[in-house]
């Protein structure tokens, strides 16, 4: 189906190829990296890890970096709709990297939500800790949980995981029954993987995401655990666009190629300043045009409810 290499952060010079499945259809990466090279493909610099620095002072994120947080709270609003009648929400972020949903989760339902997240590195663990949140650090197959959650996020983090299948069982094991279960992933039911699934599209984000999902896959996954569908939503991802026009770049040469290079560098679109801004502001544009013609997005949301009495 496609085949790259790591070209956001250049961990490994191995070819990794995407492949379906022939009998369900689903996409995954074969061959792929082992559990124990997860330090290697998420080096300290990955964008998860660098919101904000390990103190507990001054918000010192670039602007840009507060406006695209502060409309990103926005779609909290569908999975806090499910819980209205709760006076108290737990909530679990998995995958909480810094803790910055989990600053927005708070700020969203502030008297009502207290916070934990799972998070691999001891460091970004401390960060997400010095902003008053409850973190266990680990892989979330393996940390020992001591309590059930109302809420469980799982933001971008399916498509990283070795076994959906497994992880999903667990999310179904530390709900509380009627909890709710929302994530977000790449979708691949878009116009721009049509056009660019031979390799170039920038949420395959080689050799990190290990299986790519549909809103078909992805309902059949989660409802295999036990969980009752209950909404789906699609949102711009403007960093895929992104992604995606650095690794066309990466195919040309010459001037084509180092103004690509430079212009759409992958991280860059993380920082502040007016070329951030830009860079959003053109391709969230791009895909609410996308969305409004077709419906979709290469991102969605869907939210689920933990069905059974125990």
């Amino acid at each position: 189906m496609a085949s790259g290499s790591d070209r956001e952060f250049a961990t490994t010079t191995d070819l990794f190829t995407v492949v379906q499945c022939a009998l369900c259809g689903l996409l995954y990466l074969n061959p792929r990296p082992d559990v124990c090279e997860l330090d290697t493909i998420y080096p300290p610099t990955y964008q998860c890890y660098h919101i904000r620095p390990a103190d507990d002072g001054v918000d010192t994120r670039s602007w840009v970096t507060r406006l695209r947080h502060h409309l990103y709270s926005l779609r909290f609003r569908r999975p806090l709709y499910y819980l209205a009648d709760h006076q108290a929400i737990e909530l679990l972020d998995v995958g909480c990297g810094d803790g910055w949903q989990l600053d927005l989760y708070r700020l969203a339902a502030e008297k009502r939500i207290r916070t934990t997240g799972v998070e691999i590195r001891n460091e970004v663990c401390d960060v997400a800790r010095a902003k008053g949140h409850q973190v266990y650090c680990g892989r979330f197959e393996e940390v020992d949980l001591p309590q059930q959650f109302d809420l469980v996020n799982l933001s971008q983090v399916i498509e990283h995981v070795a076994d959906p299948r497994a992880f999903v069982r667990r999310i179904h094991e530390v709900l509380r029954p009627g909890g709710i279960f929302v994530l977000e992933t790449p979708n691949t039911d878009t116009m721009d993987w049509k056009w660019f699934r031979s390799g170039a599209w920038g949420a395959y984000h080689i050799p990190r995401h290990w299986t790519f999902f549909d809103p078909t896959s992805l309902r059949r996954l989660v409802e295999s655990a036990g969980f009752e569908f209950l909404d789906l939503s699609f949102h711009p991802a403007p960093v895929h666009w992104v992604w995606t026009l650095h690794n066309l770049s990466l195919a040309r040469r010459g001037v084509i190629r180092r103004i690509g290079e430079r212009l759409f560098a992958p991280m860059d679109v993380f920082g502040g300043g007016l070329k951030a801004l830009a860079l959003l502001s053109v391709f969230t544009a791009i895909d609410m045009g996308l969305r409004a013609v077709t419906g979709r997005t290469s991102s969605m949301m869907a939210i689920f409810r933990r069905s059974g009495s125990s």
